[in-house]
């Protein structure tokens, strides 16, 4: 049987660019003498469509276009079975309104549909808002060879769980069917070491004869990156795995004359192998911003460039994304800006062969001036102005703070007057701590926004265009003379792991992070320098230390809210997946 594999980029509510992806693959199917042609879950529609599905017109239109899929499969190939995702309307009077299904088209018709049977609800995932789960297994036939469907989470599941714990296992009832071949149709985002998960889990599934077939999208949407990866598994082994990156594609395979490409996957010492043939996540970084910009409508991009290792990546990533011509780096430097800093970011901008503009930031003048004019009530006891100013409570910090103000304000109107996205530049360790100026988050995508800084500065490294200068030196705001960000903080080190531990595995006590730390397995980095770590945890301080950092983060919620959307690539990132509430006295 021969398989072509549609991994394409769609999205929501983009009905006619949606079918033209499918239909390049039924004219690839066809062309290439295929017997099948599978395609993404709930492709004809995008993913995810949210409560846009709430609109009557947007499922007619998702529907109406399944039926231009029928009329161009029957016209490319009658014989050709054509797996899409769609949606449908809920055939029960009571429960949710609608159905996430998968129809197998053959011959100008819908020979059969499947109904999603297991509805994740975690995460980023919130599919039993809308859908309802079916019950019934779908089968067709190729050549006498019987073939179920699956959608998504009915073949796995991304808790992370060693064992399959729903009691409605659909996998398990294909295998009482006696059905040896299973469609998978999937929109699974990235995280980054997922591929692993995905394909272990999945091909211990596959053991005793059974083929999966595994077709996941590919693209970027909103804080989501799916990265495609899809895959062949039979009797435990890899047949095949889509090395695409960044496009749609349209492979056929014979799965008859498939040599394994790694057997029985599931073993431990193959770990490495297949994260290796993973998408890296500088790749997926790179195809969130392009597809967010682009899908938005820009084709520009405007970043403020200070010289520091967070803007230089996301500057690279700009390039990578849509093209040096197209990214504007902006130096504002103030008057404690360093020399190495003002150097740095011009021979970036040079090795990148981006544009670049520099527009000097001088800032007391206008402080003076507004406190000038606040201070109209001074001789008013009763006005919060003046009681600070008399109590010496003035808060200096805001004089600081003001250079990176008159930044965002110099960055926004570039944007507002040229038409380019504005960038940020923040990481997630910083925005855990609230170590930005409120709105230095708040343009209109942060490509870092789920890095730790470890990780942006072995993105850095790895990038030989990046001055190894800016990389090397101490990390600074340079907000004011001799600034060291790990001055105001803890050093990096620790602090990307103590942020880890908290947000991603809900460690909220300094004894369970020691536990945490000795738990982690050789290959998890968790710190650019785990024997300072180590060296760290046998202080007097180091529990006071977690305790204040902890602390931190709880009270710094109302400034993450706020902030602009990024790309996701953890377990447990800030945005959509992470429901905690602003005001709340636990933290």
């Amino acid at each position: 049987m021969k398989i072509c594999i549609g991994q394409i980029n769609t999205t929501p509510g983009d009905f006619a660019g949606n079918f033209i992806k499918i239909r390049a693959g039924i004219d690839a199917a066809a062309a290439d003498g295929a017997d099948m042609v599978i395609f993404p879950e709930l492709c004809l529609c995008g993913y995810l469509s949210q409560d846009l599905i709430y609109h009557p017109a947007y499922i007619d239109q998702n529907l109406r276009y399944l039926s231009v899929v029928k009329e161009h499969a029957y016209a490319a190939d009658p014989q050709l079975a054509v797996v899409v995702g769609f949606i449908d309307r809920s055939a029960k009077e009571s429960g949710k309104p609608f159905a996430n299904m998968a129809a197998m088209i053959r011959g100008g018709k819908v020979e059969i549909t499947y109904q999603k049977r297991l509805l994740p609800f975690y995460d980023v995932f919130d599919e039993l808002r809308y859908f309802e789960p079916g019950h019934d297994l779908s089968v067709f036939e190729i050549e006498g060879e019987k073939i179920g469907i699956t959608i998504c989470e009915d073949l796995w599941n991304d808790k992370g769980s060693d064992d399959y714990s729903y009691a409605d296992n659909p996998l398990q009832k294909y295998r009482d069917a006696g059905i040896n071949t299973i469609v998978s149709l999937n929109s699974s985002p990235f995280i980054q070491g997922k591929l692993w998960d995905r394909i272990q889990m999945i091909s211990a599934s596959s053991e005793d004869g059974l083929t999966i077939i595994y077709v996941n999208q590919i693209g970027g949407q909103d804080e989501l990156v799916f990265d495609g990866q899809s895959f062949v598994v039979r009797n435990g082994d890899l047949l095949y795995l889509n090395g695409e990156r960044l496009q749609d594609s349209y492979e056929t395979i014979d799965l008859e004359h498939r040599s394994p490409i790694i057997q029985q996957v599931k073993k431990p010492e193959n770990r490495q192998s297949i994260i290796d043939m993973s998408c890296s996540l500088q790749d997926m970084l790179v195809l969130c911003l392009r597809d967010y910009a682009v899908k938005s409508g820009f084709d520009e991009l405007i970043i403020a460039s200070s010289g520091g290792v967070d803007s230089a990546v996301v500057c690279l990533l700009a390039v990578e994304a849509l093209g040096a011509k197209n990214v504007h780096a902006i130096r504002m430097p103030s008057r404690y800006s360093s020399q190495h800093s003002r150097d740095d970011a011009l021979s970036l901008h040079r090795q990148l062969g981006c544009w670049d503009y520099i527009v000097p930031v001088e800032h007391s003048d206008v402080v003076d001036m507004l406190n000038n004019r606040y201070s109209q009530h001074r001789d008013n006891d009763e006005n919060l102005v003046t009681r600070k100013m008399t109590g010496g409570q003035y808060n200096s910090v805001a004089d600081e703070n003001m250079q990176a103000r008159m930044r965002d304000l110099y960055v926004m109107h570039f944007s507002n007057a040229f038409g380019a996205m504005p960038l940020s530049t923040g990481n997630k360790t910083e925005s855990a701590c609230g170590y930005y100026t409120h709105f230095d988050m708040n343009f209109s995508f942060a490509p870092i926004k789920d890095l730790y800084k470890f990780e942006v500065v072995k993105l850095a490294r790895q990038d030989k265009r990046i001055p190894s200068s800016i990389w090397q030196k101490p990390p600074s705001a340079e907000l004011a003379d001799g600034q060291i960000d790990e001055d105001s903080l803890l050093p990096y080190a620790i602090l990307d792991p103590i942020v880890r531990a908290y947000i991603e595995d809900y460690v909220s006590t300094y004894r369970g992070f020691e536990d945490w730390v000795a738990q982690q397995p050789e290959w998890m980095e968790i710190s650019s320098d785990p024997d300072f770590l180590q060296k760290w945890l046998l202080t007097a301080v180091a529990s006071q230390d977690y305790q204040k950092i902890t602390k931190l983060i709880g009270v710094m919620e109302y400034k993450r809210r706020q902030t602009c959307p990024g790309t996701k690539v953890s377990r447990v990132a800030f945005g959509i997946g992470r429901r905690i509430p602003i005001v709340e006295k636990w933290s």
